[in-house]
């Protein structure tokens, strides 16, 4: 499955919503957009911090980080969800409004990693060092990639919550 970069994945949280009459349905599709956006951030994220154990691959480590933080400077604050119409959208429904947070959330911890980068790897030198520690890279992300899986899992549970909804109050 090919997985486009997390500028790219960010893009559904700008797209303006028109209401429909079918508010529930509409609701069912943006929710499961946003569930099956954030599955493929998740995809994205792990991908670039698996462990490389030889050491041809510490090359394509380096690039692949080196894309992931040049692609995280084109993502901008509609990771929040008060500049989001998405998050918006579904939030002024209660019964979506959980679903809408635990993506937002999902999101806000994508950026927490973007810091934790920029902190860390101010540039391809420092990069290439920490690249070549053992464990060095995944020492630094690990506890984040916990978090995210217990994002991931939550935006899950929120979403089978709304498909579950009947189409009456």
């Amino acid at each position: 499955m090919e997985i486009p970069g997390i500028s790219t994945l960010s893009t559904i949280l700008k797209r303006p919503t028109d209401p429909r009459n079918d508010a529930l349905i509409q609701r069912r599709e943006l929710a499961a957009e946003l569930q099956e956006n954030c599955q493929k951030l998740a995809i994205l994220l792990k991908g670039a911090f698996r462990k490389h154990t030889k050491k041809v691959d510490s090359e394509a480590l380096e690039k692949k980080i080196m894309n992931l933080m040049n692609d995280f400077q084109h993502v901008d604050s509609t990771f929040l969800e008060d500049t989001s119409p998405i998050l918006q959208y579904l939030a002024i429904d209660m019964r979506f409004k959980d679903v809408a947070q635990s993506c937002a959330d999902f999101y806000k911890s994508a950026l927490k990693l973007q810091q934790l980068l920029n902190k860390n790897i101010p540039d391809s030198t420092a990069l290439e060092a920490l690249c070549k520690e053992e464990d060095g890279l995944y020492n630094l992300t690990s506890a984040w990639q916990t978090e995210l899986e217990a994002m991931m899992s939550r935006v899950n549970q929120d979403y089978m919550k709304v498909m579950a909804l009947k189409f009456s109050w």
